[in-house]
């Protein structure tokens, strides 16, 4: 289904009925990564996700993207759909725009789940951003997706699960460079996100082979956010979701339960 947010057209899934539970995928991914967690929550919840804004199948819009645009897109869907108070989870990029809304808007989300969640990021993760981004318009995908994908899933996934890493690998070359590019300096210029007044019940999910946001940084939120748990998630890497889906799925129902 595709709908209007703040003048850009995004394509977005509804599915389901219950409780609302809206889900954010992370930098150079698609709602279709959520696909294992949604069949399964589906049965419980309505769940809503969708391709942010110069992502998947979601139009670009004009300017440069950011935390804050593109939180204000997700608050636009859900305003959009009449939801009530939602449960709202975020993977990597999609977790420091799910805590941006949290704060900005927090009549709008009840429960909140961050999936190798971002607490923030030193110079020289910064920077890495930054050159990833000159990687990918001078050089395009091809250069980069040797090494994301390494790191994006965990060894058991690559010696199990062969056409999982293929489709990942699908995904990640199906970007734009220029697109990606600025996703990429948007995550590195990422706002600092005042944790202390995220008042929502939060579930913090990591996988115990997550290189990209690993089990240190889910400690520092955990310190951060007032009323906050941690699961670890086991044989899974930054992309938790595609590797763990059932496992992600039973620890958000078992949250909201």
């Amino acid at each position: 289904m595709f709908i209007e947010l703040n003048g850009v057209r995004h394509h977005y899934t509804s599915t389901g009925e219950g409780p609302p539970v809206v889900l954010i995928h992370g930098l150079g991914g698609t709602l279709h990564t959520w696909h294992g967690v949604t069949e399964a929550l589906k049965l419980h919840h309505h769940v809503v996700s969708l391709d942010l804004r110069g992502h998947g199948r979601s139009e670009t819009g004009k300017g440069t993207f950011s935390v804050k645009t593109w939180a204000q897109d997700v608050e636009a869907l859900i305003s959009a759909l009449e939801l009530p108070a939602v449960t709202l989870v975020g993977h990597s990029l999609g977790s420091l725009v799910a805590q941006q809304l949290a704060t900005s808007k927090p009549e709008a989300v009840d429960n909140l789940i961050l999936l190798g969640g971002i607490s923030y990021f030193e110079p020289p993760a910064k920077d890495s951003y930054n050159q990833r981004a000159e990687t990918a318009e001078q050089e395009g995908m091809d250069t980069l997706v040797d090494t994301w994908v390494a790191g994006a899933l965990a060894p058991r996934t690559h010696a199990k699960l062969p056409q999982l890493v293929g489709l990942a690998r699908g995904m990640f070359l199906a970007n734009d460079p220029r697109q990606y590019a600025k996703a990429c300096r948007a995550l590195a210029k990422a706002p600092a996100i005042d944790r202390e007044r995220i008042g929502q019940p939060t579930l913090l999910l990591v996988g115990d082979h997550d290189r990209s946001t690993p089990i240190a940084m889910t400690e520092e939120l955990h310190a951060d956010i007032p009323v906050s748990r941690v699961r670890v998630i086991p044989s899974a890497a930054h992309w938790a979701s595609l590797e763990q889906p059932d496992v992600i799925a039973s620890a958000i129902l078992e949250f909201l339960t």
